[in-house]
Formats: structure tokens, sequence, C-alpha cells
């Protein structure tokens, strides 16, 4: 007998109405509620409700209502339309236009990749919608390719405008894959704009690109991280057969600084719009030479742009955006600082050189640095490198590497003439130096074929550079560097010192904005003398530039021959260490060739200056193996080293704990380290100083109670014993972890160090990273963090 037959009647789980509509079956489920397909007797047609979990607060269901009336009004053809919304039995309902299709998701996982016209065209579709919704002063919030539905004309239709969220059912399951698709402000609750959404459209697009996401994790922590934190691979890179002009406006829409993205979806469709339909742009390429002012914005238009630009703009800005020395802001400068190790370890490099030689000894941390070169100055050489950090990374001819070479040679000249000139801190005169042709060098990376172009006008036509460059891009080169600069938010004294002064025999300069320019723009001209091929060249230019520049600034000649010969000297150390070899740079070669040390054609394997550079390298090495970050033993021994000697000095407490947990952070390579010290009011410990991922917040939300508990904290404090736990979920650890701990979502696995003066627990540092059993501490470096510990605990006695 067939098993049909005498098995019960199968049942339906979902109820058969839902106020006036006939439910069919159920279309999903997820965390904010359920989806059915529903017949409408009244108007004939088939719609999507949306049930979503009961909302108990008053409050937040007259959100829902108004946001719900609100994206009613939304009439779009690329979005789902709203029809109505109403309670049955303390359900909320959400009812939709049903339309027939796949979402994105499902298409992308069954055929992988799109090719790059049919991936523009859905992502036009979708900014429509979103540019619609912009207009009218609502934002997505969540677009993600499970939120948008390809119907069966191959139409782009987004649904779901976060009714769910004005109820205050936000989504966090990693399985829903919304935090993939998150704004980097989205995730430390800072606030949110259109652009938000221009970020999840970028997601979105780069998906269809490349068939993967652009960031991969186990776990929500870890993809938080990497999209607050690290650099995304270009689509090109995953997919060749993405061309540089739409990489471009994907990395621009995925910039992890708002200011640097589109400001909204309308911006974002203009760009695809002319990446489309490249005869509308080309046309626009003829404009800025008939109209100069609008050359300029085009230009900076074209490098935004570019992939690489928004992630520069953003590292200079922020570091930009950090002000004068008080404790707080050295805190915010070297967290900043130490997102980057390569930018971190490259800046110790550098003010362990010969330039620093004055100060004996090495500096291993970014905060002892601060305090012995000052606040200001290690901003400006970290503003220094980055540029420098980024411009190299691009492996783009000889025109760009001779560029950042005499950038760097132009600082270190002025940061020698800064005595002579009348300026107080030298590092000010180094970074105005190096930005003086910010605008040369930008042209030489983001537009390229114009740049060589302005040195062929120069060389056929005799034109100077400014006129080259007026008459190849509409604006000098000096307008675009002042123009990036004042975007980058770099302070009025970088900026004036751009301009370069431009009277026959200037005056002696009345203020420090004049000494500045006047100081770079003859460290500039000094360059190119030191340059000039031939010794007896030289010597003439600087004999012009002393008849120029001698009423203004007291140097002769062979002071200032003196002065081009040392700064070369120390320019071969700091290319080696900074820039990789500069051997095949015909700027260093013209320097050798002109000094009268280097035959008239010189090859990077042979010669005087393999043998400078060789030298450089190998003296760099030596003076700075403590900064090795690969070994974390060095890096721990050589931060002991700095402690000992802030100790027997004068030294304030709250700097040399600062030393330690940063110590502690780069060798270690913790996601985040803290500080805690014990509140004198309450019986509690807070977070004082802590570095890493979304730091701010869990310093500000962390209360660590002190008392008779029997958590693991409690136990370290008590008995004054170091731990290490490998998992926080093992069988004998699971119990002992207190509820605040998991509250704020902290490391699967950390280290915590106690501090008990005289049997009295004070502080605490503790360490961790996110996955189990990702932090390995072997006894070497366990020992080495104890005597940190006990630094800091003898640093404490000593100040008590």
């Amino acid at each position: 007998m067939p098993l049909a037959n005498t098995s019960a009647p199968i049942r339906p789980t979902f109820p058969s109405t839902l106020g006036r509509y006939q439910v069919v079956r159920e279309l999903g489920c997820g965390t904010q509620g359920r989806v059915y397909l529903a017949n409408d007797a009244h108007l004939g047609r088939q719609v999507a409700i949306k049930a979503l979990t009961p909302v108990q607060d008053p409050a937040r269901k007259a959100i829902l209502l108004a946001k719900a009336r609100a994206i009613s009004q939304l009439n779009h053809p690329n979005i789902v339309t709203l029809y109505d919304a109403f309670e049955d039995q303390d359900t909320h309902c959400i009812v939709l236009e049903y339309v027939e299709g796949k979402t994105l998701e499902n298409i992308l996982r069954t055929e992988g990749r799109f090719a790059a016209q049919r991936a523009t065209r859905i992502s036009l579709q979708v900014l429509e919608g979103l540019a619609f919704a912009h207009e009218r002063g609502i934002v997505h919030h969540d677009i993600k390719p499970s939120n948008i539905l390809i119907d069966a004309f191959g139409n782009a239709r987004i649904v779901d405008f976060r009714i769910a969220a004005a109820a205050g059912q936000v989504e966090t399951s990693s399985a829903s894959g919304t935090p993939r698709y998150m704004a980097p402000e989205s995730l430390d609750n800072r606030e949110v704009m259109r652009n938000a959404d221009v970020f999840a459209v970028g997601m979105s697009l780069y998906e269809m690109l490349t068939g993967q996401a652009a960031v991969a994790g186990h776990e929500i922590f870890e993809i938080m991280h990497k999209i607050a934190n690290e650099s995304f691979a270009s689509p090109s890179a995953l997919n060749p057969e993405v061309d540089e002009g739409l990489d471009q406006i994907v990395m621009r829409a995925l910039s992890k600084d708002p200011a640097g993205r589109y400001a909204d979806a309308a911006e974002m469709r203009l760009a695809l719009e002319h990446y489309l339909q490249p005869a509308t742009a080309s046309s626009s390429e003829v404009a800025p030479a008939q109209q100069p002012s609008g050359a300029l914005e085009f230009l900076l238009t074209r490098m935004r742009h570019k992939s690489s630009f928004p992630a520069l703009s953003q590292t200079i800005s922020a570091i930009s955006r950090i002000t004068s020395g008080e404790a707080k802001n050295v805190q915010d400068l070297t967290a900043v600082l130490l997102k980057d190790f390569s930018l971190t370890n490259k800046l110790l490099c550098l003010v362990n050189s010969s330039g620093y030689g004055q100060f004996g000894g090495t500096i291993s941390t970014v905060s002892r640095a601060v305090l012995i070169l000052g606040f200001d100055a290690i901003r400006n050489l970290a503003v220094t490198l980055v540029l420098f950090e980024h411009l190299q990374n691009k492996n783009q001819a000889d025109k760009l590497r001779d560029d950042v070479i005499s950038a760097l040679f132009t600082g270190i000249v002025a940061r020698r003439m800064s005595h002579a000139a009348g300026i107080r801190d030298p590092e000010e005169g180094f970074v105005c130096g190096v930005f003086h042709n910010l605008g040369r060098m930008l042209a030489s990376y983001y537009l390229l074929d114009e740049s060589i172009a302005v040195n062929r006008e120069m060389q056929q036509s005799g034109l100077t550079e400014e006129q080259a460059a007026r008459r190849v891009l509409g604006v000098s080169y000096e307008e675009i560097g002042t123009a990036v600069a004042r975007s980058w938010n770099l302070p009025d004294t970088i900026v004036r010192s751009m301009q370069r002064v431009t009277k026959a025999r200037p005056d002696k300069p009345k203020n420090a904005h004049e000494r500045l320019q006047l100081t770079a723009t003859l460290a500039d001209a000094l360059g190119r003398a030191a340059c000039a091929g031939s010794p007896a060249e030289r010597d003439k230019r600087i004999a012009q530039l002393v008849q120029r520049f001698g009423a203004a600034m007291p140097l002769d000649e062979r002071a200032l021959t003196s002065l081009a010969t040392s700064a070369m000297d120390e320019l071969f150390e700091d290319t080696a260490a900074l820039l990789g070899n500069s051997g095949k740079s015909r700027f260093c070669q013209g320097l050798m060739r002109t000094a009268g040390n280097a035959p008239a054609i010189e090859t990077p394997e042979t010669g005087p200056l393999k043998r400078a550079i060789e030298e450089g390298t190998r003296v760099k090495t030596t003076a700075n193996a403590s900064q090795d970050a690969s070994d974390p033993a060095q890096v721990l021994g050589a931060g002991i080293q700095d402690i000992a000697e802030t100790l027997v000095g004068d030294f304030k407490l709250s700097d040399l704990l600062r030393i330690i947990l940063e110590t502690m952070y780069r060798a270690m390579g913790f996601s985040r380290v803290m500080l805690f010290m014990r509140d004198p009011r309450t019986p509690t410990m807070i977070a004082r100083l802590g570095y890493g991922i979304d730091i701010e917040r869990i310093m500000r939300e962390l209360r660590l109670p002190l008392g008779p508990n029997q958590d693991v904290f409690s136990v370290v404090l008590e008995k004054n014993v170091d731990l290490l736990v490998f998992d926080i979920e093992a069988e004998n650890i699971r119990s002992r972890i207190p509820d605040w701990f998991r509250k704020n979502s902290l490391g699967q696995t950390f280290v915590a160090l106690p501090m008990v003066v005289d049997k009295n627990p004070i502080g605490m540092f503790y360490g961790e990273k996110a996955l189990a059993g990702e932090l390995e501490i072997g006894a070497r470096e366990m020992n080495l963090l104890k005597t940190l510990r006990n630094q800091a605990v003898l640093a404490l006695k000593q100040r008590r």
C-alpha cells in the first residue's frame, strides 16, 4: 500500500491569512522575520509580506510606521514598492510588491563572476534607485547582493530599506553576510551618511567583478577588523579583465574615509556612466585647456578616481587632523601610525638615521620618538613617510623615482638650512622642503602621460616647467600640489611654503611663513644646482643663487656647496633605508657626477654610487637591527632598553606606560592591548591606555570589577600571577570568563600581566588576539613581557 495513503496529512507551518491577505506560501526567513507570498483579493494581485518579529516598545512601533510611510513614497522602477504596513496579532507586517526573479546573491553563487559590462549595468540600476531615495533623504543602510533582486527582464530592484532596523532589529548574524558590506564608519558608531550606501554598492560591484567578497573571515569580529583597517586588493588583481578605469571607480567607492568616497549614489552613477561612455569623458578632457579654473577640478577628479588616491588621502588627512601636542594627541598619533607596521618601522628607521644621531643610542617606539623629537616633528615626518611609502609602491618608470628622491633631497637641504634661515624647528623646514614639489610628484604618479608631455614641451619648446604644465594640463604643478595639500588639511605653513618665491631678489623674510617659503624655494634651487652635471656648472649656479638670495639668507658659496655635499651623503643613506635601491635614479647619478665622484656614465651595478648605496644599507641595517619587527624578542629587547634609559631621567609616568604598551603591541602583533589601572573612587579597574581595533569604544565601555569574584581576572590580580589563555572556550576556563568580557566580544586568546605594589593590585597589562590558539608566546618572549611589566611597577614605585 502506498505510504501516501497511510501518512497523516501535511499541514503548512505558516498562517493562512495575515490581515486581509491570503498567504500562499513561505518565500524565505531571516533574523528579522519571515517573508510570505500572498494574494490581495481586493486588488487582484500577488504581494510579498514580511512578517517582522513582534515589537513591544511603543516608541519603536512609531518609528517603524513613520519609516514605512516614507519608504512607501519611493515609487521607482529600480526599487521594490512598499504597498502597506499593518499589525496582525502583535506581528508587524510590511506588504511589498512581489517581483519574480532571483537575488543577486543566488545568481553569483551559481554563475560566478560577471563580465564587467554586466556588473556595471546592474550597479548603475542599483545606483539609479538609491539616487532617487537619497534625493528624498532616505538611506538604505543594508545594500548587499541578497537585497538586490534581478527580475525576469534582467532589471535590478532594491529591496529591504531596513524597516526592521527602524524597529530596533539590526542584523548581526555573520551568516547573513551584512557585516561584509558595512562602511567602516558604521562599525564604530560614527554618523552614517549617504555614501555608506556607496560603500556597500562598491562592495557588491567588487563581488560581481571578482566572484568573491572583498573581505573574508570566519567571524564578524575578523571581518569588521579587515574592513576598518586592512587595504582591499583591487578587482583587477583577482580578475585581469577589469581595466584601470573600473578599478579606480570601485576603489574610490571603497575608501575607508567617507570624505574619499563619492558623496552619494548620483555621483557614483555619473562616474560609471562616463566609464561606459568614454566618448563623453573624452569630450570633457578638452575643456581644461580652455578653462583653467575647471582644469584643476577636472584633474583632481581624475586623481580621486585612481584606486590608491583615496587611501593616501585618508591616511594623510587622519594624521593632519591631529593637532597640538597634548598627551591625548600623542596617543592619537601613535594609534594612527601603529595601524601601519611598515610605516612605523620606516619612521623609527629614519629617527635612528645619521640625521638624528645627536640623540645617541636607538629609539624603538613611536611614543619615545615623540618624547625626544617632539610631537610636531614626528607628525611631519609621518606625513612625509606616508607620501613616500605610497608613491614608491608603484613601479612607474624612472621619472617618478627621480621626483620622489629629489623631494627627499630638497627636504634634507631645507632641514640643514633651517638654522641659517632662523627656523626654530628644523623638521618643519624638512617637511616643507619635501612637499615643495608635491604637484610634480602627484602628476608623475597619477597623470603620467601628461607629465611626460610636460617634459617634452620643456625640451622641444624651451618652456619653463610652469609654462609647459599650463600648456598641457591647463594648470601649474604648484596649483595641483597646493589644492591637494589643502584637501588633506595639511598645516598652512606647508601649503604656503609650496608657493615658490618669484621675486628676482627677495628681501629678508619678515615672519615664519616667509622664512619657510624662502627656505623651501632655495633648497629646491640648490638641489637643481647640485645635480647640474659637473662641478663647474654647479659652482656657477650656486654663485647665481648667492647673488639672488644673498640679501635674504646669510649663506655664501662655500656654505651652500658644503651643505649640498653633506645633504648628498645623508640622502644616500636615507634612500637606501626608505626608498629602496636608488642606483637607477638619474637624479642620484647626477649628484655623484656633479660632485666629481662618478664617471660621466655610470650603471647601477658599478662605480661609487653602488658602493654608496651598499654602504648606506649596511650602516642602516647594523644600526637598527633592534627594529626588526619580524623578531618579537628583538623588538621587546629594544623597548626594554628604551624604558631603562627613560627611567634614569626625568619622565612622566603616562609617557613611560605608553612606551611599554606600544612595545608590547608592536612586538607581539596583538589585535588589542590595554593597560588597566585601579579607579581610586570605585572598586574597579578602568582601561586607561590602549591600541588596536575599535579601541576607543572598547575602552569607554570596559569596567573590570574588583572583589571576591572567582573569574580569571580576579584570580590574576588577587594571586599576582601571570596568565596566558589559549582558548576562552576551553573546558577548564570557560566558566571563569566573566560576563563583561563576553559582552564586549574580546579576543578568544589573551595574556594578562598584573601590576601589584605592596600586595595591592594597582593595574594590569592585557593583550589579545581574535582567534583561539592564535596567540603564541614562547618562554623568551614571556620573560621579556614580564620585564616590561616589572619596569612599569618600578616606575609606579618611583612616583609614589
